[in-house]
């Protein structure tokens, strides 16, 4: 009797744990959300209370006099080609590692390994040199091309470990059918993938679009501004601080990636777990 006592004592102070993580992880978007939809004078004086009158006059006020359209579609399309390319290389590189034999197999995939290492920091000053040389500032592709180089390391090493769970034997199999190495990844390996290619993509989808560190070194023009550095036009955009019309555009700047994340957790989950045993 005692032991189920001080279990149901132990599930009760878990429960109530995970409850205060989970508030103190939802209270800053709720009250985000509350803040959005509250008249500016309100804000002002009751900023953490329930919001009396809910007007959606902050979201027009952004969506019709700012530029959050236009940084949002800067910011899909870094993210947008800078996955492609991730999970294109990350896969085809990945796959030659696992399955090609090759005397230098090792030290290449160390050389991805040691990448996870490099500081982002350090590259700012030699980037930027580089692409003031060639003229490529204040472009997508001076954003393109470190987000891709940064995350190759891990997604080399994710698909790597994913491809040796795939039996030697079911690529024999198809080498046997007249199958070339070609069409057995696209038709076959690729395909079996896809917890691994969904897990990558939501994960670098929300950090290539929440990204500012390369952004704010690369980009002064407004018109290649992304969401995350175009969010600071918004503090002081309409004369005082309007903090309405700025927590507007941060609730409209933070749904794609919310919407990404709950819409592919489940593959999320599986694709972190894949290949975690082999057997």
């Amino acid at each position: 009797m005692e032991k189920i006592v001080k279990k149901r004592i132990g599930k009760i102070i878990f429960i109530a744990f995970i409850l205060i993580f989970l508030i103190i992880q939802i209270y800053p978007v709720v009250w985000l959300f509350m803040a959005s939809v509250k008249p500016t004078v309100e804000l002002s004086t009751s900023p953490f209370a329930l919001p009396k009158s809910i007007t959606f006059e902050n979201f027009i006020k952004v969506l019709s006099g700012g530029k959050i359209g236009l940084y949002m579609w800067n910011s899909l399309k870094v993210t947008g080609i800078s996955l492609l390319l991730i999970i294109f290389l990350g896969a085809t590189t990945g796959y030659a590692l696992s399955k090609f034999k090759s005397r230098f197999k090792k030290q290449i995939y160390a050389f991805f390994t040691f990448g996870i290492m490099v500081p982002v920091q350090i590259t700012l000053i030699p980037l930027f040199i580089f692409y003031s040389r060639a003229g490529i500032l204040n472009t997508s592709f001076s954003l393109v091309l470190p987000q891709v180089g940064f995350a190759l390391p891990l997604s080399v090493m994710m698909f790597v470990s994913f491809y040796n769970f795939v039996p030697d034997e079911l690529i024999e199999a198809a080498i046997v059918d007249g199958c070339n190495p070609g069409r057995i990844f696209v038709t076959i390996v690729f395909p079996l993938a896809r917890n691994t290619v969904i897990t990558i993509a939501s994960m670098y989808s929300i950090l290539i679009w929440n990204d500012f560190i390369f952004a704010n070194t690369f980009i002064s023009d407004t018109n290649a501004k992304t969401v995350a550095m175009g969010l600071k036009d918004f503090v002081g955009a309409f004369g005082n601080v309007d903090w309405g019309s700025t927590f507007a555009a941060i609730i409209i700047s933070i749904l794609p990636p919310m919407i990404i994340y709950f819409a592919l957790n489940k593959w999320v989950t599986a694709g972190m777990t894949m290949g975690a045993t082999k057997g």
